[in-house]
């Protein structure tokens, strides 16, 4: 997958996750206790919730993973250079 992919991905990620919580998803869970005691809309929030962390991670290793492009990639010379010089022009 490409750089501008993983991006489009990324951004996407947390209107996915607002979709699942909004009350129409929600409301698929909102009914009796399951087995354990626990209520199924607490199951579902967090289940929502890790997926969303662990998604954001992967896709985030990934997008580090993926150098940018020629043009907006620096070598740290360059940068003690551009530096040096903005410091040589304000004497």
């Amino acid at each position: 997958m490409n750089r501008q992919k993983l991006r489009d991905t990324a951004l996407l990620l947390p209107t996915l996750g607002l979709v699942l919580v909004m009350p129409p998803f929600v409301g698929l869970f909102s009914g009796p206790d399951t087995g354990t005691g626990v209520p199924a809309l607490v199951i579902y929030i967090f289940a929502v919730w890790a997926t969303l962390i662990i998604l954001g991670a992967i896709l985030a290793r990934r997008l580090s993973r993926i150098e940018p492009p020629p043009a907006q990639r620096r070598e740290p010379s360059d940068m003690l250079l551009s530096v040096k010089g903005q410091d040589d022009a304000d004497a």
